[in-house]
C-alpha cells in the first residue's frame, strides 16, 4: 500500500555483502524516480560503502561497522535516528535489519516475513512482503517497491565510476605496459567463498590461452583476503612459469572497490567466478563470462545482455553449500572444463578482434554455456 503522501525521508537498510548492496541499486533508482523529492539514505555494512559512492539516486549512506560492539551499533543508531525516516525499507531478512528499522522511528516499515528471525519479525514491521526464492535477487528487492503501489520493472544496478579513481587506475595501468585502445581481460578467479573458486590449474591454462592465441592484455584481480590473495597468487605463479615470464598485469588484492570499478569500465570482458566484481562488471555494461557451482544463477546470475553463464548438469547444484560434504571444493566447478570455458570466451573476444581464433578442444561433454532468462521471468 502506498503511502498517503510521498515520504520526506526513506532509509533503505541492506546488511548483506559488497554483491547484494551493488544489487539493492535498482531498488533505490525506482525509489528516486517515483517520489523525486524524497531524501533517500542507505544503511550498509562498513566495507561495502564504495559501491555506492557517487549515486545519483541517493542523498547519504551511512555505514554499520559490525566489529565496534555495542558503541558501534550505538553510533549507527543515532546517525538513523538523526536522518528521522518516515519510510524504512528493510531489503535484508536479518535480525539487525529489523531492529534497526524499529528503532529508526519510522512511522512505515517494510520488510520481508518472517525472514530468518521466525515469527516476532512481524511485530516489527507495518507491511510484510513474501521472500520470492525463484527469481532474481533484484525482483525480489523490487517486490518491497512494488508492495508500495509503485508499479516498476527491474534495471540493471547502478554504478558510478569516481573520475579520480579512473584517472589513478588508467596511469596505473599504462604503467604496467597497456596501450590506450588494446584490449584487456579482467581475471577475477577466486571468491572470499573459496568453494566457489575453479580449480586453479584450468584458470592458468585458460589466461595462458588469451596470451598466447590472442596477444590480448590480461589483469587479474582479488578480493584483500589472505585467502583469495593467496590463491589468486598461485594461479598467476603458474602462469608466469609456463610463459616464462610475467605478461599478466597483476593488481591481486591491491585495488580498492573504486579502484577495481575503473579497472572494470576498461575492460573488454570480465571472466571470473560468482563473486561482487562480476556484478560490478555487469552493471558498468562489460560483457561476462561467469561459473556458476553452488549458487544459483537465476538468483544471483550478472543482468544485462552479452553475458554467458557456464554451469554443470550436477541435480544437486545449486545447493548453496560451501563444498561438497563442507569440504571447501565444488565438484559442479571442477567438472567445467577449460575447453567450455574458451567456447565461451572466444566469441566475445573475435567480436572485438573482429576475426575468429584458431581452433579449440571441445568442452567436456554436458558442461553448459548459456544466456540468463530475463529478469522478471521465473527460471
Amino acid at each position: 500500500m502506498a503511502p498517503a503522501l510521498p515520504p520526506q525521508r526513506i532509509l533503505c537498510i541492506k546488511l548483506k555483502h559488497i554483491g547484494d548492496v551493488l544489487l539493492m541499486t535498482p531498488a533505490v533508482r525506482a525509489l528516486r524516480r517515483a517520489w523525486p523529492g524524497s531524501a533517500i539514505t542507505a544503511l550498509v555494512p562498513r566495507g561495502t560503502e564504495e559501491v555506492l559512492a557517487g549515486n545519483p539516486d541517493l542523498t547519504a549512506v551511512l555505514t554499520f561497522d559490525r566489529e565496534a560492539g555495542i558503541a558501534g551499533s550505538w553510533r549507527t543508531l543515532r546517525a538513523v535516528r538523526r536522518f528521522k525516516p518516515d519510510l524504512v525499507l528493510e531489503l535484508g531478512q536479518g535480525d539487525r535489519e529489523a531492529v534497526l528499522g524499529w528503532l529508526s522511528g519510522a512511522r512505515e516499515r517494510v520488510g520481508y516475513a518472517p525472514g530468518r528471525s521466525g515469527g516476532w519479525r512481524r511485530a516489527l514491521l507495518n507491511q510484510l512482503v513474501p521472500w520470492n526464492g525463484g527469481q532474481h535477487v533484484v525482483e525480489t528487492n523490487l517486490d518491497l517497491v512494488r508492495a508500495l503501489g509503485i508499479p516498476v520493472r527491474a534495471s540493471g544496478p547502478v554504478l558510478v565510476v569516481r573520475p579520480e579513481a579512473r584517472s589513478r587506475m588508467a596511469a596505473r595501468l599504462a604503467s604496467a605496459g597497456l596501450m590506450p585502445g588494446r584490449p584487456l581481460v579482467v581475471v577475477h578467479p577466486v571468491s572470499r567463498w573459496l568453494f566457489k573458486a575453479w580449480p586453479e590449474a584450468s584458470c592458468a591454462g585458460v589466461i595462458n590461452r588469451l596470451i598466447r592465441d590472442t596477444g590480448i592484455a590480461v589483469a587479474m584481480t582479488s578480493g584483500p583476503g589472505t585467502a583469495e590473495v593467496e590463491a589468486a597468487n598461485r594461479i598467476l605463479s603458474r602462469v608466469e612459469a609456463s610463459m616464462g615470464g610475467g605478461p599478466v598485469i597483476n593488481l591481486i588484492g591491491q585495488t580498492s572497490l573504486g579502484e577495481l570499478a575503473a579497472v572494470l569500465e576498461r575492460a573488454t570482458l570480465f571472466l571470473g567466478v560468482d563473486s561482487a566484481p562480476m556484478h560490478m562488471a555487469a552493471a558498468l555494461g562489460i560483457p561476462v563470462v561467469v561459473l556458476f557451482g553452488p549458487s544459483g544463477e537465476h538468483n544471483w546470475g550478472p543482468l544485462g545482455d552479452g553475458h554467458a553463464v557456464l554451469t554443470s548438469p550436477y541435480l544437486c547444484r545449486p545447493c548453496g553449500q560451501d563444498g561438497c560434504l563442507r569440504s571447501k571444493r565444488s565438484d559442479c566447478l571442477e567438472a567445467i572444463s577449460a575447453g567450455t570455458v574458451w567456447e565461451a570466451v572466444e566469441p566475445v573476444l573475435s567480436r572485438v578482434l573482429g576475426a575468429p581464433f584458431p581452433p579449440h578442444p571441445p568442452g567436456e561433454r554436458g558442461s553448459k554455456v548459456s544466456p540468463l532468462p530475463p529478469v522478471g521471468h521465473a527460471p
